[in-house]
């Protein structure tokens, strides 16, 4: 090797070197940007969920006193969002928020339950919920105050906040307590109030039949959905329960069964171009339905696209349809197959129902915005899921597009309003 390529190579090397070395530079300074940010996002959620727990027992306790109907509504709302807020804001902290899983459901509860109360007036709340509204307000006002001590001790920096990256030696961390450890130590010793039935998403749910299939019917009825012998089903998964759960498998449809009956039926294959009308269709759904032990249930919406048809069929009570608590059915355009159905909300179980409002008294509850064109019974749901008698309401908005309105025909009052 020549002594000027020699000199050419250190050359190089060093420019290399040099120009590695200021790529690292920047990318610390970079990483260092990133880290400063991370941190001060961290601190500022921990900020606004100390800010938000304080808002929420506030609010609940002022409910205790509210005995007018706008400003129960008020802080009803207002310990709603104070409740989200606390739970999104722990949400985002820097470390995993699984282990604090009775807190954020402690937040959640407490949340949906002010807002179930906000379509009650502050007058008329019973002593039930006045009792419910101290239990919540007094774990709040713990939270409050435990949440108010952990941000006394990180801005004295005797706890700190956690960072997402992990290292990868305990060289160099100090020895002061993570923020993370301080918030299990105390979701460990939690206590959020007994969980209740109200009018809300989560209410628990009331105990159902469990069904009176035997293993052996449920297979057998698997095997008839299939339309195959039940030597051919291979069982896929069984869950424990008093339900009874199973999935089969026959080529490539999944069906599932429990000892109330048929489930669900699904494919996965690709449907081909479709070769049968829509009317076709509904005859094999229909004929699938009556086979399978689903009678008496009247055709409520319908779709196509092109590969398949689908339908959903309602049972009814005291001629109105119970237009949640049907069965949805889909069938391949190309070779007239079941591609896919769900019972899983499918009840045929009467409630108890009182209709007190006429449809005249249904409808002039409707607001001068919009134009009524049609009314009927429908039976829908609540929140808790119970069932609740309506006046289902097609009408025309301000700009000629489609509005329906349902009104509860016990109370007289809207309850839900679809677009």
């Amino acid at each position: 090797m020549s002594k000027k390529i020699r000199v050419l190579l250190i050359a190089y090397t060093l420019a290399a070197l040099i120009g590695l070395g200021g790529l690292a530079w920047a990318s610390q300074s970079r990483l260092a940007w990133y880290r400063a940010a991370s941190d001060l996002s961290a601190a500022r959620a921990f900020e606004e969920a100390v800010t938000a727990a304080d808002t929420l027992s506030l609010s609940l306790k002022k409910l205790a006193y509210a005995n007018d109907e706008a400003l129960g509504k008020g802080l009803c709302a207002q310990a709603h969002a104070a409740a989200l807020s606390c739970d999104a804001a722990l949400s985002v902290l820097p470390f995993s928020t699984q282990e604090l899983e009775g807190l954020l459901g402690f937040l959640n509860r407490a949340g949906d339950y002010t807002a179930s109360l906000c379509a009650l007036s502050a007058e008329t709340l019973e002593a039930e919920d006045r009792q419910h509204l101290s239990e919540f307000s007094e774990a709040a006002s713990q939270l409050a105050d435990s949440l108010r001590e952990l941000q006394a001790k990180v801005h004295g920096g005797d706890v700190v906040m956690d960072r997402r990256e992990t290292p990868l030696r305990n060289v160099g961390e100090d020895a002061a307590e993570r923020l993370s450890a301080r918030l299990l130590d105390y979701e460990n010793g939690f206590s959020a109030p007994e969980a209740f039935a109200y009018e809300g998403q989560f209410s628990p749910e009331k105990a159902k039949d469990p069904g009176t299939l035997t293993d052996g019917e449920a297979r057998a009825l698997a095997a008839k959905a299939a339309g195959v012998e039940e030597r051919e089903l291979r069982e896929e998964y069984g869950a424990e329960g008093p339900e009874g759960r199973r999935c089969y498998s026959a080529g490539g449809l999944l069906i599932g069964v429990s000892r109330l009956g048929l489930e669900y039926v699904a494919q996965s294959r690709l449907v081909g171009s479709g070769r049968l009308s829509p009317e076709e269709a509904r005859t094999l759904a229909e004929k699938f339905l009556s086979d399978n032990g689903f009678d008496d249930l009247t055709p409520e919406r319908s779709g196509e696209n092109g590969a398949l048809a689908s339908f959903w069929y309602v049972p009814s009570q005291d001629g109105a349809p119970r237009v949640e608590d049907g069965v949805s059915i889909s069938v391949a355009l190309d070779d007239g197959s079941i591609y896919a159905f769900d019972a899983t909300r499918y009840d045929p179980a009467p409630a108890e129902l009182s209709w007190k409002i006429g449809e005249d008294e249904a409808l002039n509850t409707l607001p001068d915005s919009v134009a009524a064109e049609s009314g009927r019974r429908v039976i829908c749901r609540s929140p808790g899921g119970n069932p609740l008698p309506c006046w289902e309401i097609r009408c025309t908005g301000l700009k000629g597009e489609p509005v329906t309105i349902y009104v509860n025909a016990e109370t007289g009052r809207p309850c839900k309003i679809e677009l």
